[in-house]
């Protein structure tokens, strides 16, 4: 029997967490402008693109030539604690696991002067020697590294 498995990664950023946690709670969409490289459209296709019924379908690429398509959209939310958790779902990914949500959470840095940005992907393989997602993590963390110079913008 499949169960569902998690990998994590954490990156340190200057932004404070309040401004990075506001950037995944309603400003994902510009992930295309500020990593077009990877993230090659986002289209809104339900709701206001900042609760509950949102659904964006994602064009993206993890570096290499083959472009992926999925739809993404918010299976929690709790601001008190500045995690998000998205549900994955009709994406070529799920050719190779039967479930996968992201979550992302904000945290204040050790030092008090920046963020601590953790990734979870919780997600069940469709047979066990598929891979592990892992270049799903590498991905967030450049994600996470072009949010916080995108921010820093003077």
């Amino acid at each position: 029997m499949a169960q569902v498995k998690k990998i994590e990664k954490e990156c340190e950023v200057r932004c404070p967490v309040d401004k990075m946690y506001e950037f995944f709670r309603y400003n994902i969409a510009q992930f295309t402008k500020i990593l077009p490289e990877h993230y090659k459209s986002c289209e809104l296709l339900e709701g206001d693109g900042k609760g509950y019924g949102t659904v964006r379908l994602w064009t993206y690429t993890l570096g290499g030539p083959e472009v992926m398509v999925a739809k993404e959209a918010f299976k929690a939310i709790d601001d008190a604690n500045k995690t998000i958790t998205y549900r994955i779902f009709d994406a070529d990914l799920n050719r190779m696991y039967k479930s996968f949500d992201i979550v992302v959470k904000v945290v204040p840095n050790a030092n008090g002067t920046g963020s601590l940005v953790k990734w979870h992907v919780l997600y069940e393989k469709e047979h066990e020697d598929h891979p592990h997602p892992h270049p799903y993590l590498e991905l967030f963390s450049k994600v996470t590294n072009a949010i916080d110079s995108h921010l820093h913008k003077p």
